[in-house]
């Protein structure tokens, strides 16, 4: 069993553009190994967006819906930018391929599951 990338950009690209949209693709990937999701937290005088951390990549949703990415290291954000709707896919295969790379085999079902589940709801 081997991960493929470009199928994993593909499932999450349309998932993104389904019916669950970023809520869906963030809780799939919160039970991956190397995986945290933050919910978003709503208070009256602050708040914050929901968040997903794939190994030393963070992607928060932003107030308009878009994704957010933050390459993270020892808990200082290193490089921050907001993505274009055609780069998300790629751009969290990447992370999950690294993902696979850090913590080997053990990770590969959970992510083929994940995906399997972003292709039969999208």
């Amino acid at each position: 069993m081997t991960f493929d990338p470009d199928r994993a950009a593909q499932v999450i690209a349309a998932a993104l553009h389904g019916p669950g949209g970023v809520g869906l693709v963030f809780n799939v990937f919160g039970g991956v190994p190397g995986a945290v999701r933050t919910p978003a937290k709503r208070g009256l005088f602050r708040s914050e967006p929901e968040r997903l951390q794939l190994g030393s990549w963070r992607y928060e949703v932003t107030g308009d819906q878009r994704i957010r990415a933050a390459h993270v290291v020892n808990g200082i954000v290193l490089a921050e930018d907001v993505l274009p709707a055609a780069a998300v896919g790629p751009h969290v295969a990447r992370a999950l391929s690294d993902l696979v790379e850090g913590f080997g085999v053990p990770a590969l079902p959970q992510i083929t599951a994940a995906l399997e589940v972003l292709e039969t709801v999208g």
